[in-house]
């Protein structure tokens, strides 16, 4: 589709002046009175300037530079450069000849048909010159952005992968000391602690294998982990009803799916009626594994939240799993429900 870039009209605009100016002086130093009589027309530069911008900004942006990057097919591009040059010809030839019939030009000094017609394919050549050369300088300049945009990502995540090493180890540091202390006077204190580093080790880990993923196993002990600690800030205050049946301990999974939607459930959900306790529901076996999670919505002021963390999963799932997942959420006007699915075999 053609877009137009009104930066890049007014940069090839000023670019067809300089030409027209360089036209000019190389031309008054040959024929002095003919040049100032065609040159200082405000008619001829305003068509000049036209023809040029729309000449090389299809030529560069439509025609050489997506054919740099394979973006279109050869035989499109090359329609679209003929059918150009033929419109330019049809148009500068035949305003040649209005020329030559109202005796514009001077037929001593005018050009033969024939001479104009070299004239015009010496000029078209010129343009396919300047474009080429003009989408590589356009090319260069952009491959340097590039290059240092790069360079300032890179060096971002090499402080923030900087930052994730010397966090976590002074964070499980101070989490081990404070064990030690509290564990002489209240071991139950002592235990949640131990359980939130347990939950924040895996959770700031990172996976051995080259799939990123873990042992179904491994995920959900550590979704026992948000469990149990919830339970523990509410004094087991807390309804939470849990099935599961894993019938293939071989199943691996991409990490935090399941902590994210049982830690959300904690987070937004009235979890102290017994009536409506949150339903927790895991299912593995050989050809497919399902998670089924389910709550009643909190009352009152909630903390915020904007969905990125199922944003985030959702995404994840899809392309992890493409289209042998299936994760349906479920927003009802007291209840949430998310249902996920991965089946093996398709």
């Amino acid at each position: 589709m053609f877009i137009v870039n009104y930066r890049r009209l007014l940069l090839l605009a000023l670019f067809s002046l300089l030409m027209y100016g360089s036209f000019f002086f190389l031309s008054y130093v040959v024929d002095p009175g003919r040049t100032t009589k065609e040159f200082t027309s405000p008619w001829n530069l305003l068509l000049f300037v036209v023809e040029s911008v729309i000449t090389h900004y299809v030529l560069i942006f439509e025609v050489i530079i997506p054919a740099m990057h394979k973006e279109r097919k050869y035989s499109k591009l090359l329609m679209i450069t003929i059918l150009l040059f033929l419109i330019k010809f049809i148009l500068n030839y035949g305003y040649f000849l209005i020329q030559r019939e109202h005796n514009v030009v001077s037929t001593k000094t005018s050009l033969s048909r024939n001479s104009m017609s070299w004239l015009l394919l010496i000029v078209y050549v010129f343009n396919i010159i300047t474009s080429f050369s003009i989408a590589l300088l356009v090319e260069w300049i952009r491959k340097g952005k590039e290059r240092i945009m790069l360079e300032k990502q890179r060096t971002e995540a090499e402080l923030s992968a900087l930052k994730h090493q010397i966090n976590p180890h002074f964070l499980f540091n101070s989490l081990s000391f404070i064990y030690g202390k509290v564990i002489k006077l209240d071991k139950e204190t002592a235990d949640s602690i131990l359980i939130l580093a347990n939950i924040m080790r895996y959770a700031l880990g990172k996976s051995d294998t080259t799939d990123g993923q873990v042992s179904i196993m491994d995920e959900l002990e550590h979704m026992k982990n948000v469990v149990e600690i919830n339970q523990r800030r509410h004094n087991r205050h807390l309804h939470v009803q849990y099935e599961e049946q894993i019938d293939d301990q071989s199943i691996r999974i991409i990490p935090l799916v399941l902590i994210t939607l049982v830690e959300n459930a904690f987070k937004h959900g009235d979890l102290h009626n017994a009536a409506h306790p949150l339903l927790i529901k895991v299912c593995t076996n050989v050809n497919e594994f399902s998670f089924d999670i389910s709550n009643k919505k909190g009352k009152g002021i909630k903390e915020l939240s904007n969905g990125v963390g199922l944003q985030n999963i959702s995404q994840r799932l899809s392309l992890t799993y493409g289209h042998r997942c299936s994760f349906i959420l479920q927003n009802e006007e007291q209840f949430f429900s998310v249902s996920l699915k991965i089946n093996w075999n398709i």
